[in-house]
């Protein structure tokens, strides 16, 4: 990417991946290999297991992207997951010559999809099963479950008009209960999932993670330090997922800016170069390294944010509160009313919003190709609302309702800046710091 002509061919493949490719005109994610779904096939194929038992993978990564070209891993596999790393802010903090690390991260790198909806149950649900939303059926923080019959927030896993955590948890739960498809570490894979340590036990971290070893870190440098001691093992984990969520946070509170995205990215980029200086030299050479993201961000203005619930007329034609996330909202409308909560959502809401059948959002492939978990339409509704920036759906979702208008960065649409994020591979020791007389490999 260092060149003019690469990155001629880089921007012109960003904009291909981000334009229209529905009949609705809307942008869709790239599931057939160029999608963050797409991501464990290669990383399941390349351990020799081509065909793991249970539902179908989504296919593996396109070619050029693939760094094992069908060939059998060589050492360790580490996929680092940075929440909100959006595509755009990555290639410009990449782009610049005198920062020789950020740079590197360019020439490693290619902007992918995430899926849709652009947020993070979605998307890491499928990072870890390796499967689009509408087959592992994960659509959402705020996700309708129809054998409970009740609206679930799912990073709490409690019902979403209340304020506990973890109250759908019992002793007789089972991550199935969510989701149709389970992590790769049920179907073969060993690995460690390498998260914060507040996330242990969790039932959103089991849906993730079931199966593979949790390792809890509680700072960047104690992540730094953990994944070093992992990669130091005489028989290292085959593959180690790492979730890193502070990126997002800022933006979600402050809006993603470009200043503090690179403050960001340089600090994650240290720490990754940390862990690479200080791996053994086979290490460095046989550990894959992939970085991605589950989505990026745009601005939403907290003077913008819709209630539904307290606008009577649309609130009276639902049959079941909201779900989806804060652009993307799923409608479901009381029996024989379909038509008037349609009108009532376009009397009231910003008039560039798009109101699309669900069945139609469904044929379109947002949500992946078939075959689909078996609740999907039951899940999703009747209607799919994404609205415009800097607009957002708000429900009185308890635990953050005081603060959450105050959000000033938000996802789940399908704008560009949303649903492009970077794909980042190669060696360990190619992530070193190049001022320190290492040479990056891997380089495009």
């Amino acid at each position: 990417m260092s060149s003019g002509s690469d990155w001629t061919a880089i921007e012109t493949l960003a904009r291909a991946l981000a334009a229209p490719a529905t009949p609705q005109g809307l942008a869709c994610p790239a599931y057939e290999g160029r999608s963050v779904a797409n991501l464990l096939p290669s990383v399941v194929r390349a351990l020799g297991l081509e065909n793991p038992p249970g539902s179908p993978l989504a296919p593996p990564l396109a070619g050029d992207l693939d760094p094992f070209e069908h060939r059998r891993a060589e050492g360790p596999i580490v996929i680092l997951q940075i929440d909100g790393f959006g595509w755009y802010p990555f290639a410009a903090w990449s782009r610049p010559e005198p920062d020789a690390l950020a740079t590197a991260w360019g020439r490693m790198a290619q902007p992918i999809t995430s899926v849709f909806p652009t947020t993070t149950v979605s998307a890491l649900t499928s990072l870890s099963s390796g499967v689009p939303p509408g087959r592992h059926g994960l659509l959402g923080p705020l996700q309708y479950l129809p054998r409970l019959s009740l609206t679930a927030d799912i990073l709490r896993m409690s019902r979403s008009d209340r304020s506990g955590a973890e109250e759908l948890v019992g002793p007789g739960w089972s991550p199935s209960d969510v989701s149709g498809v389970p992590p790769v570490f049920r179907r073969g894979v060993t690995g460690v999932a390498l998260s914060r340590r507040q996330f242990d036990g969790t039932g959103f971290n089991r849906v993730l993670y079931d199966g593979a070893e949790f390792v809890g870190y509680s700072t960047a440098s104690d992540l730094a330090h953990l994944l070093g001691e992992l990669l130091r093992r005489s028989h290292p984990p085959p593959v180690t997922m790492v979730y890193w969520d502070e990126l997002d946070t800022v933006h979600h509170l402050r809006g993603p800016a470009q200043p503090l995205f690179e403050f960001e990215a340089s600090r994650i980029a240290h720490l990754v170069a940390h862990v690479a200086e200080h791996a053994e030299g086979d290490r460095q050479r046989t550990t894959q390294l992939f970085v991605t993201a589950d989505h990026g961000q745009v601005p939403v203005d907290p003077a913008r944010q819709i209630r539904v619930d307290l606008i009577p007329e649309i609130a009276n034609e639902m049959a079941r509160p909201l779900a989806g996330d804060r652009r993307a909202g799923y409608f479901t409308a009381r029996w024989g009313r379909l038509d008037a909560l349609r009108a009532a959502l376009r009397r009231n809401l910003p008039p560039e919003t798009r109101i699309l059948p669900m069945a139609d959002a469904i044929a379109a492939g947002l949500f992946g190709p078939p075959p689909y978990h078996p609740e999907l339409a039951e899940r999703l509704g009747d209607l799919l609302v994404l609205v415009p920036i800097p607009y957002g759906l708000l429900t009185p979702r308890l635990r953050v309702e005081s603060r959450t208008p105050e959000f000033l960065g938000s996802h789940s649409g399908l704008e560009p800046e949303e649903l492009l994020v970077p794909l980042v591979s190669g060696p360990l020791g190619a992530f070193r710091r190049p001022e320190r007389g290492s040479t990056p490999a891997g380089q495009r």
